[in-house]
C-alpha cells in the first residue's frame, strides 16, 4: 500500500511566506519609520518633516533636500505610494508628488541596496535655487523657473552618480538687469561621484555656452562664454561686469570655482 503523500516545506514556501510578511509589514509601518530610514540612505541630504501615514501609502508636512555643503531649501508637502512591482524585484519604489512655495515635481524614487534612482522624474523649482549650487551663480541673482527631468538618475551609496538629465532654464532674469536673459539649457550627465554640464542658450539677447562639473565635496567649476546681442550689451552691463572686460569681439568669459 503507497504512504500518503506528506507536506514538505521547500525554501520556495519559506521564500513566499517570507516575503509576503514583508509586504504586510510594509503595509502597516508607521511612516515615520521612512521618516527615519531616509536620511540614512542618503546620508542626510533628503528628509522627512511630519510624515503621517504609513510606508505603504502617506504624507509629510515637508520635504528637504540639501545639496553638498548648501543650506537645506524646503521642496515642500510630498505624498507617497509604494509601486509593490519595485518591491519584487529587490527595491523600495515609490510614486513621489511635491507640490510646495513654486515647487511641483512628480516621479518615482527607488531604493536598493546600492543607492537611490529618480525614474520619469519632472520637477519645476524657482531660479533662485541656482544660487545652492554655487556662490558665483548667487551674484547673478537668477530669477525665472527651472524645470529638470529625467528617465534615470542614479545616486550611489558611495557617493558615485550615473545617468543623464536636462536641466532648463526658462524665462530667465536676473536682478542686476532689467532686460529678460532668455531661455537655456543644461545637459547633465552622472559619472564619477557628480555631474559633468553642458550649457547652450534656447532663446534670448545673452548667448550662454559652456561646460563644467558639479560634485557634493568640491561643488561646481565651469568655463565658459557670453555673448551679449549687440543691441542689448549695455542693457545687460549689470550682470556682464560680474564676468570680467570684454574680448575684441565682445564675449566677456565665465569662470565659476577657480
Amino acid at each position: 500500500m503507497a504512504e500518503p503523500n506528506t507536506f514538505r516545506l521547500r525554501p520556495l514556501h519559506v521564500g513566499l511566506a517570507v516575503l509576503v510578511y514583508l509586504v504586510l509589514l510594509l503595509a502597516w509601518a508607521p511612516a515615520s519609520l521612512l521618516a527615519w530610514a531616509l536620511p540614512q540612505l542618503t546620508q542626510q541630504a533628503v528628509w522627512l518633516e511630519h510624515a503621517e501615514g504609513s510606508v505603504w501609502r502617506g504624507q509629510a508636512a515637508g520635504l528637504a533636500l540639501r545639496l553638498g555643503t548648501a543650506p537645506a531649501v524646503q521642496l515642500g508637502r510630498v505624498n507617497w505610494q509604494l509601486k509593490p512591482q519595485d518591491f519584487f524585484a529587490g527595491h523600495l519604489g515609490y510614486q513621489l508628488n511635491v507640490a510646495g512655495a513654486d515647487v511641483h515635481a512628480a516621479g518615482v524614487l527607488r531604493a536598493g541596496r546600492k543607492g537611490l534612482e529618480l525614474r520619469a522624474t519632472r520637477a519645476e523649482l524657482p531660479a533662485r535655487w541656482l544660487g545652492q549650487v554655487s556662490p558665483d551663480l548667487d551674484l547673478w541673482q537668477p530669477g525665472g523657473k527651472l524645470v529638470l527631468e529625467t528617465d534615470s538618475l542614479f545616486f550611489g551609496r558611495d557617493g558615485g552618480t550615473a545617468g543623464q538629465a536636462t536641466l532648463r532654464w526658462l524665462d530667465a532674469t536676473s536682478g542686476r538687469v532689467r532686460r529678460p536673459l532668455g531661455s537655456y539649457r543644461a545637459n547633465l550627465e552622472g559619472a564619477g561621484r557628480g555631474f559633468g554640464i553642458k550649457l547652450s542658450t534656447e532663446a534670448g539677447p545673452l548667448q550662454l555656452q559652456g561646460s563644467g562639473r558639479w560634485n557634493s565635496g568640491g561643488g561646481m567649476t565651469f568655463s565658459g562664454l557670453a555673448r551679449p546681442a549687440p543691441d542689448s550689451q549695455t542693457e545687460l552691463e549689470g550682470l556682464l561686469s560680474l564676468f570680467g572686460p570684454a574680448q575684441p569681439n565682445g564675449d566677456r568669459v565665465i569662470r565659476i570655482g577657480r
